[in-house]
């Protein structure tokens, strides 16, 4: 319990300084160009009012974090899960435990994104729809697991079968965009009405998405106990 505490936190705080850095810089970023364009638009006078925290700068705010959040650990899944395995061995911590630790990790940061949405309604309905908010919650588990199974599936590769699976991976992208565009020229518009309108359903789509998720787990899962050091 205490090898997992600890990796669960050092994964956490590694998470953390890396969405740190990521907001430091898109706000680095935004100011720059903010600055670049009062200089050579010739406006230099910023009044005082303009600046000011109201509910829509708030909402704006919670936004900015929670996307932010997610999009960070979609990376941090792809990207560092060979190093943090690495790391783990190293450390005398099981393949096991750090599966477990990433993965309480990443419920910790989608558990607090989740409620930043759920204030975001809050604030400008007044009220929470929770199926909307299931759609949300499904929504962030597919682009975080699917991330997660990636980048543990790279961690058994050396570089070179990561290239080619990253170019195969982006082939059969634009592949599936054609064949769905032939489709959508091949169709009626009234046939594509009631395709859609027949698994047009919460339960549908809900249900595709979890199988989807518990998909990527268990690949996530046979990758992570199965990867091993390598020299490249």
């Amino acid at each position: 319990m205490e090898k997992l505490n600890k990796q669960y936190l050092k994964q956490l705080s590694h998470y953390s300084w890396l969405t740190l850095i990521a907001i430091i810089s898109i706000l680095g970023v935004s100011a720059v160009f903010y600055l670049l364009a009062i200089l050579f638009s010739g406006h230099i006078e910023v009044e005082a009012g303009s600046i000011s925290i109201n509910g829509g700068n708030l909402v704006s705010m919670l936004a900015f974090l929670s996307d932010m959040m997610v999009l960070v650990l979609v990376f941090f899944s792809i990207c560092t899960p060979y190093q943090i395995f690495k790391e783990a061995i190293a450390n005398g911590v099981s393949r096991w435990t750090n599966w477990l630790a990433h993965h309480l990790m990443v419920i910790t940061v989608l558990v607090v994104a989740w409620l930043m949405n759920a204030l975001i309604e809050l604030l400008q309905s007044g009220t929470v729809t929770w199926s909307q908010q299931w759609a949300i919650i499904i929504s962030m588990l597919i682009g975080v697991t699917t991330a997660g199974a990636l980048g543990n599936l790279y961690g058994l590769m050396s570089m070179r079968w990561k290239i080619i699976l990253t170019i195969a991976l982006l082939a059969s992208f634009f592949v599936l965009c054609w064949l769905a565009v032939r489709l959508v020229l091949l169709v009626t518009p009234e046939r594509a009405v009631m395709m859609i309108q027949s698994i047009n359903h919460p339960i549908v789509w809900n249900g595709l998405g979890l199988i989807w998720v518990a998909l990527m787990v268990g690949i996530d899962y046979l990758c992570a106990l199965h990867m091993q050091l390598r020299r490249d």
